[in-house]
């Protein structure tokens, strides 16, 4: 009885989307379950030891044997209509199989006919595409000459505007020395000269004559620091080694930050002489205005054919999208290099600081030379 109902239950699940199927099967089961009864009711009668004629009659009557067929009824017509459906989806998959059989024909013949379009224009289209990828190769190069011309005379005007520019710096600064210059000293001189011819009352004569000469020097520091911005003296007249040096005490003075230099002994004509100045100075102004740093490293360090430029600071350092943004500051001190045939690099990482890295050939003929070195 245990496997019956497993059965019936595998059955059951297999025609349950089926209306039709499920009726037959309804009927299956009652006649099953009218059989299960009749057979259950005889062995009960025999083991509850009833008398032998009463479950003898029972067996006598037939039922066991009309259930039976009434079972095997159902079942036949179960199976009756499981062997028509499936004669039905037979037919439908052959259906299917044919008409995928007519198609793929008809999707064959329609991709040799294709093909064979495409292989009696493909000897025009290849011409076709030769002719074409010699225009765009023309045209590329012509480009790439218009592109190679453009950037030449663009960096013949960025040289030509930062010589002007030093030209400029310098007659600015030659006038403010001697100009300005005189003309603060013959007015200090005055001064001078007035306060000692003065009698010794009123005071307050005094006091301003005091103030007009202190406001005097003032304005004579504030020429001579004008012009050493302009054009630093003290690189003509002292050295790089001394003018940096000037130049880091001084923004020591001004920002009161720590700052570490070192230069070795270089023999440096005034173009690289003024261009590794100029670099530095760009770089010290820039941190400190933006890095909000606590310290600061100049390392000019000579490596036989090439000196290498190092500022860097422990400031807040600069994104990737801040450093493709950045000032023309750095495009200029960029522009110094490429004209001396050097290279710069800038660092930086946010909240760890901002390293600026310079790469000068020591002679324009060993360039190739610094560049194969530095490669290697």
């Amino acid at each position: 009885m245990a496997k019956v109902e497993g059965s019936l239950n595998n059955l059951r699940s297999l025609v349950v989307t089926d209306v039709r199927l499920m009726a037959e099967f309804a009927a299956l089961s009652r006649a099953i379950s009218r059989k299960l009864a009749e057979l259950e009711l005889s062995i009960q009668l025999r083991q509850s030891g009833a008398e032998t004629a009463v479950w003898q009659e029972v067996l006598s009557t037939g039922l066991g044997r009309k259930y039976m067929d009434a079972v095997r009824a159902a079942s036949n017509v179960l199976l009756a209509s499981a062997a028509r459906d499936m004669a039905l989806q037979t037919s439908k998959v052959q259906q299917s199989l044919l008409a995928s059989r007519l198609s793929v024909m008809v999707w064959a013949l329609f991709a040799l006919l294709t093909f064979g379009l495409y292989l009696r224009g493909s000897s025009k289209l290849h011409d076709a595409s030769q002719k074409r990828a010699q225009d765009l190769q023309l045209e590329k190069v012509k480009l790439e000459g218009l592109v190679t011309l453009r950037t030449a005379d663009l960096e013949r005007l960025a040289n030509h505007l930062i010589n002007v520019q030093e030209r400029e710096r310098e007659h600015l600064a030659r006038e403010l020395h001697d100009e300005l210059g005189s003309l603060l000293t013959a007015a200090k001189f005055d001064v001078a000269r007035v306060k000692s011819k003065l009698p010794a009352d009123p005071p307050e004569l005094h006091e301003r004559l005091s103030h007009l000469a202190t406001t005097l020097n003032a304005g004579i520091a504030l020429k001579r620091r004008i012009i050493e911005d302009l054009r630093p003296s003290s690189l003509s007249n002292l050295g790089l080694p001394a003018a940096l040096d000037i130049l880091t005490q001084e923004f020591r003075a001004q920002t009161q930050l720590q700052v570490e230099l070192s230069v070795d002994e270089l023999v440096l004509n005034d173009a690289q002489q003024l261009a590794v100045h100029r670099l530095v100075q760009e770089a010290l102004t820039n941190i400190a205005k933006h890095a909000r740093a606590t310290r600061a490293q100049v390392l000019v360090t000579e490596y036989g054919n090439y000196i290498e430029v190092v500022v860097s600071d422990d400031g807040a350092g600069l994104d990737a999208g801040q450093i493709k943004n950045a000032s023309y500051g750095l495009s200029g001190m960029r522009q110094r290099m490429l004209t001396l045939k050097g290279r710069l690099e800038l660092k930086s990482v946010v909240g760890h600081g901002t390293s600026i890295k310079a790469i000068l050939p020591l002679r324009l003929e060993t360039a190739t030379e610094v560049s194969q070195e530095l490669a290697a």
